[in-house]
């Protein structure tokens, strides 16, 4: 079987949005939990509308389909979108038709979209992948390489609180993001930091856009607060939800002093629990073990854990060519 791949156009759309939901059913029919199918679909609607997946609205989205000539219609999508800061590529999704080779299908999508990013200048590319799905498999064989797992917590309410006193605690200041850049770089593991982002500038851009939440950036107004002792030794970011969507929650803390991350945590849930009723997500690593051990305290869930995923690749740049000395030009010297 080959593909004929192409980008998507307008009139797709119908066919890509069966397609997606034919691949969702398949997955509850196999042995995908309740759980875990409530999760994708909430991931999925944390990162973008359906309305939203064609590059129609947007020149970030690059959504290419695959068509069989033995076939009608389209047999499979690849879907990725352009990082703040205009690269990496990250992979929103990879669909196929129940019963096409899917290993065969998926390497030409993959492989396909790569040759595009390439040709844009893009090297590296990232995918999240729920733990567990056989996809999995795909992306390490065309040279994906995993840094980490991210567990999804969620809670459907947090309980008011009287927030405690935090020595060093206010409001973030645009003057803080190096300081900021620092604690990032001091808590988050090396592999992660070189894939996501390996410097100030690649950083900042992200994280002005809201991609610490793991999340496509939304036009809402976040809150950020840093615990500040000469340096800035912990943070918390709040974006609220709305419309179906969960507040995100986003953490960061040195390990010492060994009340700090339980005091932020604390802090953080009085205000979501005072202007923000509802259910809060939080994206957390696996080193991020104390975190997560507090949430879980809280009420909140962990209903999804999720690879992540990279893959870096050479840009080829025309080499300089020798000129041997007999072509070059004698310029005439003067005085």
């Amino acid at each position: 079987m080959s593909l004929k791949i192409r980008p998507a156009q307008l009139k797709d759309l119908g066919a890509i949005e069966a397609l997606f939901r034919e691949q969702d059913r398949e997955a509850a029919g196999r042995s995908a939990s309740f759980r875990q199918l409530a999760s994708r679909r909430l991931w999925f609607l944390l990162n973008h509308t359906f309305a939203s997946v064609l590059p129609l609205a947007s020149p970030a989205d690059h959504v290419f389909v695959g068509e069989d000539g033995r076939r009608s219609g389209i047999q499979g999508f690849v879907q990725a979108e352009t990082a703040p800061g205009g690269r990496p590529w990250q992979l929103l999704n990879l669909s196929l038709a129940p019963g096409l080779d899917r290993f065969a299908a998926g390497t030409a999508l993959l492989d396909h979209l790569c040759n595009e990013g390439l040709a844009r200048g893009v090297t590296r590319f990232i995918v999240r992948v729920g733990v567990g799905d056989p996809v999995a498999d795909l992306f390490r064989a065309r040279g994906f390489r995993a840094v980490g797992v991210e567990q999804a917590l969620l809670a459907e309410s947090v309980s008011r609180r009287q927030a405690p006193e935090v020595p060093g605690w206010r409001a973030m200041r645009k003057s803080d993001q190096l300081s900021l850049y620092l604690l990032y770089r001091a808590v988050t593991p090396k592999e992660v930091v070189e894939v996501l982002a390996s410097s100030f500038k690649e950083w900042r851009d992200t994280f002005q856009l809201g991609w610490w939440t793991g999340a496509v950036p939304r036009p809402v107004r976040r809150r950020q607060f840093v615990v500040d002792r000469v340096e800035v030794i912990g943070w918390l970011g709040i974006t609220p939800g709305g419309g179906g969507r969960p507040l995100i929650l986003g953490l960061m803390a040195r390990p010492e002093p060994r009340d700090l991350l339980a005091a932020i945590v604390q802090q953080g849930l009085a205000y979501v629990a005072e202007r923000h009723p509802g259910p809060v997500w939080c994206s957390l690593r696996q080193n991020d073990q104390e975190a997560i051990a507090l949430l879980q305290r809280e009420g909140f869930e962990v209903i999804a854990s999720q690879l992540l995923m990279f893959k870096e690749l050479a840009l080829k740049v025309p080499a300089r060519r020798r000129v041997p000395l007999g072509e070059k030009r004698l310029v005439p010297q003067y005085g």
